[in-house]
């Protein structure tokens, strides 16, 4: 955590630093600019003024009377002919000047000129009389005018960015600190929660790092909630495969009595039957199970005639169900939906050994076909039904009503859940209508697209 909040804060500086940099570079640089412009054009007007008396007066004496107003100020004027020799200046010149002008263009066509050199500024102001070319009036002025006013403002511009970068270095630990404060808690507070023990999480807080926060602690409460769901169903599991085992071993050890009858014989045997049936129901819901949290359904996706799938399941638990008591009813209009036909009869097959263990007397009606919402199977029974506040939870694994019926009637506990994750992958609607002592209404409704 440590290096995060190094990291924060070093990418905050360097925002601060760059966005600085840039910003004072960019006003150091216009306000240079600027005050270079005032100079020349300061230095233009200047020239300008002086080439205007000489075209009123175009002679010696005005042109030493030019020469001495300058001789005094921080500008250097020379004045030249058409062809570049000069006839005056106000001080001697430097190599530089006499360089530039030496290379300078003398076209009379030329209106004004600027040229910025090493040290100098330079100003072309052509004489024109009458219309004729007769020469130039070049004012120079030092850099150091320029630097004179810059300076000052290069210190300025130093001591305020001294300061931007004390602030910007303030700022930025107080959002290193702003930020990693709460990822500091949280770290530790998450600790705290992987150990068992209570963490105080900023939950409280409307930005993304409360967000985070609410989102670890229900992250929390869902791996509570799974793993009281894992031991409640390994210890269920456990129980409901002991049970069947203890029952196998003791009658087993019973047949290996030789003072048994046939009679008695026959019925033990009877019993290890009916366990290890049940143990094999177990396994296979347990198989399917699996298959549901590994995400591992292969579906093939092929049209199925729901009345001979329908038909199957029949034929299959016919005997079952018509010892019991119980008769089947079967209605509805030959119809086909898109999906696996093996997963299909498995759903169908837990609905209705559902129906049947709950269903003494009476009897069990499918239907199936079309209604206005899409193609549905609808499995019924008169059996003893299911109480309302139980009603929301039946879909849940290991759920049973009441514990004493789940020895009397028997099953797994897991058949309406696994019918639920083959619903939901054939794009079927599970919906349960139940009443306690008037029987359970089971629909798979499909939606039409």
């Amino acid at each position: 955590m440590r290096r995060i909040s190094y990291s924060v804060g070093g990418i905050v500086l360097a925002a601060f630093l760059i966005c600085g940099s840039v910003l004072f570079g960019t006003l150091y640089y216009q306000l240079s600019q600027t005050r270079t412009q005032e100079v020349v054009d300061g230095l233009l007007n200047r020239g300008n003024t002086h080439r205007d008396v000489l075209v009123d007066s175009y002679d010696q004496t005005t042109m030493r009377h030019v020469s001495m107003m300058e001789a005094d100020s921080s500008f250097t004027v020379v004045i030249t002919d058409a062809d570049g020799k000069r006839l005056e200046a106000s001080r001697p010149l430097s190599n530089e000047m006499k360089s530039v002008l030496e290379h300078t263009d003398f076209d009379y066509r030329q209106q004004g000129k600027i040229v910025t050199m090493r040290d100098f500024l330079m100003t072309d102001s052509p004489i024109t009389i009458d219309g004729k070319h007769q020469g130039h009036v070049f004012m120079f002025a030092s850099k150091a005018i320029v630097d004179h006013v810059l300076n000052p403002l290069k210190q300025q511009f130093f001591q305020v960015g001294l300061l931007a970068l004390l602030l910007a270095g303030a700022a930025s630990i107080w959002t290193t600190r702003l930020i990693s404060r709460p990822l500091v808690q949280m770290e530790k507070a998450t600790a705290r929660l992987l150990d068992g023990e209570d963490g105080a999480l900023p939950i409280d807080r409307q930005d993304e790092l409360g967000q985070l926060a609410r989102s670890i602690q229900q992250l929390k409460q869902d791996l509570d909630f799974l793993n009281r769901e894992r031991s409640e169903f390994l210890a269920s599991v456990s129980h409901e495969l002991r049970t069947p085992l203890t029952y196998i071993k003791g009658y087993a050890d019973i047949l290996e009595r030789q003072t048994l009858t046939p009679d008695e014989q026959q019925r033990y045997v009877t019993i290890i039957r009916e366990e290890s049936q049940q143990m094999n129901e177990w396994i296979e819901q347990l198989f399917w199970l699996a298959r549901i949290d590994a995400n591992a359904f292969m579906m093939e996706r092929k049209p199925v005639d729901v009345e001979d799938l329908i038909h199957q399941v029949i034929r299959l638990m016919r005997l079952d169900i018509e010892q019991e008591n119980v008769s089947f009813e079967i209605e509805g209009e030959r119809i086909e939906v898109m999906g696996d036909a093996q997963q299909l009869r498995q759903m169908i097959v837990n609905i209705v050994e559902n129906a049947r263990r709950h269903t003494t007397s009476g009897k069990i009606i499918v239907r199936y076909g079309v209604n206005a919402v899409g193609a549905f199977i609808q499995i019924e029974d008169t059996g003893e039904g299911i109480a309302a506040e139980s009603l929301p939870h039946v879909t849940k694994r290991l759920y049973r009503t009441e514990a004493s019926r789940s020895r009397k009637h028997g099953g797994t506990g897991i058949g309406l859940s696994i019918v639920e994750a083959i619903a939901q992958t054939h794009g079927a609607e599970l919906n349960i209508k139940s009443q306690l002592g008037h029987g359970t209404q089971v629909t798979l409704q499909w939606k039409e697209k």
